[in-house]
């Protein structure tokens, strides 16, 4: 079984109070009783050797061998004063009994008592004029028996006194003691079981605390600190767990500030892989519409012309006029595939300015309204409020908001609506400006947002376009510093981050103006 500090401390503290009392009153208990017995005796021997002249007295010298009622009296009343002694006899020599009050008694002394080697103990007290002592049991109980010498009437007989005293008192001292000793020890456990109870949950509760504040930072709590005001080692220990958890705080904030710095340079560093992944993609397309746009440009040129020329030479019904319809058609195709080649091949010829993009926005969706591909559209303009001044190419600009919404024209089978939105970068908590622009069309498919901004990757039917808009319109953004990106989802949505105006010479108000 599991024990706690708490019951431990108990457990132990009564085993330790238990071993400590009983120890303690088992040495108090011998160490009395032997102290009181040497007493007994040395006190009992004494008495039987100042009053052995007083019973010879009140003997008076009658050598009958009974006990005279009267002489028993008298010398009961001699020594009445000793409450332990039992019996007394007077003896000859030789051992034999002149006066004995147990004569005719059941409780007269048995084995033990000086009956064996009686007359040689007499003689011996008679003539060391020394008492002897010894002790016996009888199924009444323990006795002290005590031979005496006194010297006969007239000095003639040499006469030993015996004196038989009982160990009751002395027991029932003993078993008072005894009493005594278990009611204190008794008193002693319930007071050491009570100091130990008060002690252990001042001991225990500070632990109990520091297992519960450990359990919730396990948890997941690390703005836990724990509270200790025991002046002990104890509040040492959860100051120091305190530092411990601090500096785990700052570790963890370490750590996490270096993992966004990784996770941020990670992102980087695949956007820095991607854009030359696309960089090396477009130079080679580059190198290639150089040279075949150089090559094709001019035949293509001549088959326009001639188409062009067939077609007004032919009347209309004609099957040679439709023939040359469809030649120049497509020679017009191939014209305007050769002209976004070219504009992958050559670097942009715009100058950046300050543009207001809200301005720019709001004249090119007027110009746009008047034209056929626009005219059942539906245009939202949500431009907002702050400063929405960027530097950039206008034309540039202009040219990414028109394919833009040259392709949401085209989703929507030219009817729809379309939705411009425009945040200050100080809307989003960064800087710069957001420009969201999204249609009611199908949408970008999942999985397809960065494969359309391939050249040549298209969802629209044959001549509807070549799949180089998108891709020119990344062009453009990134070289005004900026990036574009599609939302897959319902309703085609492109987002458009342009960088703040930098304080430079030259970007004044008037600049700004001029360019709206």
């Amino acid at each position: 079984m599991k024990l706690s500090w708490h019951r431990k401390i108990l457990l132990y503290s009564a085993i330790l109070t238990a071993t400590a009392v009983s120890l303690t009153a088992f040495a108090t208990v011998h160490t009395a009783s032997l102290l009181w017995e040497q007493e007994f005796e040395r006190r009992n021997a004494a008495f039987s050797s100042f009053t052995s002249l007083e019973v010879l007295r009140a003997f008076g010298g009658r050598f009958s061998g009974t006990a005279d009622p009267e002489v028993s009296e008298a010398i009961w009343n001699l020594t009445r004063g000793n409450e332990d002694l039992t019996g007394i006899m007077i003896l000859t020599d030789s051992g034999r009994s002149l006066f004995s009050t147990y004569q005719g008694q059941d409780d007269e002394p048995g084995e033990g008592a000086w009956y064996e080697g009686l007359e040689n103990a007499v003689r011996t007290v008679v003539d060391t004029s020394q008492p002897m002592a010894r002790t016996f049991r009888t199924g009444s109980g323990r006795f002290l028996d005590v031979l005496a010498p006194a010297a006969g009437l007239g000095g003639v007989r040499p006469i030993a006194v015996r004196y038989v005293y009982g160990y009751r008192s002395l027991e029932e001292k003993k078993a008072n003691l005894i009493q005594r000793v278990i009611i204190v020890a008794a008193i002693l456990m319930v007071l050491v079981a009570g100091l130990s109870t008060y002690l252990s949950r001042g001991l225990t509760k500070p632990v109990a605390v520091l297992s519960s504040s450990a359990g919730r930072v396990a948890a997941g709590d690390r703005d836990h600190r724990i509270d200790l005001r025991t002046g002990d080692e104890l509040e040492d220990f959860s100051a120091q767990f305190n530092l411990m958890l601090d500096s785990l705080a700052d570790h963890r904030r370490n750590l996490e500030a270096a993992n966004r710095e990784l996770t941020e340079a990670n992102r980087q560093m695949t956007e820095l892989q991607a854009q030359l992944v696309r960089s090396e993609r477009l130079a080679a397309l580059g190198q290639l519409s150089a040279g075949v746009s150089h090559e094709l440009d001019n035949p293509v040129g001549v088959i326009l012309g001639y188409a062009e020329l067939l077609m007004e030479e032919t009347e209309a019904g004609d099957p040679l006029k439709e023939y040359a319809e469809v030649i120049s058609a497509e020679a017009k195709r191939c014209k305007r595939i050769i002209a976004g080649l070219l504009d992958f091949s050559r670097p942009s010829r715009g100058e950046p300015r300050v543009v207001d993009l809200g301005t720019l926005i709001t004249g090119l969706v007027d110009h746009l309204r008047e034209q056929r591909p626009f005219r059942r559209i539906r245009w939202d303009l949500e431009l907002g409020e702050g400063e929405t001044a960027v530097r950039a190419d206008p034309d540039s600009l202009r040219q990414v908001l028109v394919n833009l919404a040259l392709n949401a024209s085209q989703a929507m089978g030219e009817e729809g609506r379309i939705t411009i939105s425009l945040v200050n970068g100080s809307g989003t908590g960064g800087d710069g400006c957001v420009v969201l622009f999204s249609d009611s069309g199908p949408g970008v498919p999942m999985g397809d947002e960065e494969r359309i901004f391939d050249p040549f990757y298209t969802t629209k039917r044959r001549g509807e376009g070549t799949g180089l808009g998108l891709s020119i319109c990344r062009k453009l953004v990134e070289e005004a510093g900026g990036w574009i990106r599609a939302i897959p989802g319902p309703g085609g949505t492109f987002e458009v981050w342009l960088p703040p105006v930098q304080a430079r010479t030259g970007d004044t108000a008037s600049e700004v103006k001029q360019d709206e």
